[in-house]
């Protein structure tokens, strides 16, 4: 799919991954619904867009609402008349403290799997309503490939958008709509900042053992250009600063 003039939301698009996601869409042309639960993180990053010359507009969403999706899935319909690409990257981290009461691993599951479900649902609809096909891309992760003992829920809920976007390959032929999901190591984010703490984060960039948010964006690029990919598992590691795409 060519983006130029294409419409796509992104969901988390306020910050890291999302954010660098959304100004690349931009710059190749799409007009962007930066959809997050922070509105001053997307408005911001509404301003960078059409302060490059880009469109862009910011949708408040929590994505464990459905209404909320309704919404945002609406209002770029209505803005934009179409809806061609949509890039669930909302997610979360946290404890997983699966055996404690006080841990949030249901909300872990909320967020990273149930509303990837739920946001693909919406937008698959739309876009057979539309009769146009349509492109989704999921966040998953590298931990959704394999067992992690200090993240179970994570690598549950991860694992869970792996085989949920490959389940979804058939959609390519019956309504031209390509999932997908993108798989990457650790992101240079606030999310693994939380997770690691300033020291251990400054010695990985040091090394170039940790991905940019701008690697993600340019394998989601790809994702979405490339018109043979459905159901495909894309994952992104690193290793001395270079970036290296699989899958």
């Amino acid at each position: 799919m060519k983006i130029v003039d294409k419409v796509a939301v992104v969901s988390g698009g306020g910050s890291g991954i999302g954010k660098a996601t959304v100004l690349a869409l931009a710059e190749r042309g799409a007009r962007v619904v930066v959809a997050d639960i922070d509105e001053v993180s997307g408005s911001q990053i509404v301003d960078q867009v059409l302060g490059a010359g880009g469109t862009a507009i910011c949708v408040r969403c929590d994505v464990t609402r459905t209404k909320d999706l309704v919404h945002t899935f609406t209002i770029a319909v209505e803005q934009f008349e179409r809806l061609d690409i949509v890039f669930n990257n909302a997610r979360i981290g946290g404890e997983d403290l699966f055996a404690d009461e006080s841990g949030d691993w249901a909300r872990i599951i909320d967020i990273d799997l149930t509303a990837v479900i739920d946001a693909t649902r919406i937008a698959v609809r739309l876009m057979k309503q539309a009769n146009q096909g349509g492109v989704i891309i999921n966040t998953a992760s590298l931990i959704g490939l394999w067992p992690m003992a200090s993240a179970p829920v994570y690598a549950a809920a991860k694992a869970g958008v792996v085989n949920f976007s490959r389940s979804l390959a058939y959609l390519k032929d019956e309504s031209h709509i390509r999932v997908n999901a993108i798989c990457p190591e650790l992101v240079d984010t606030a999310m693994a900042l939380g997770g690691l703490g300033e020291a251990q984060l400054q010695e990985l960039r040091s090394l170039g053992n940790i991905l940019r948010p701008e690697d993600i964006a340019a394998g989601v690029l790809k994702l979405i250009e490339d018109d043979t990919r459905a159901g495909a598992i894309m994952s992104i590691t690193v290793t001395d600063g270079r970036a290296y795409v699989t899958g």
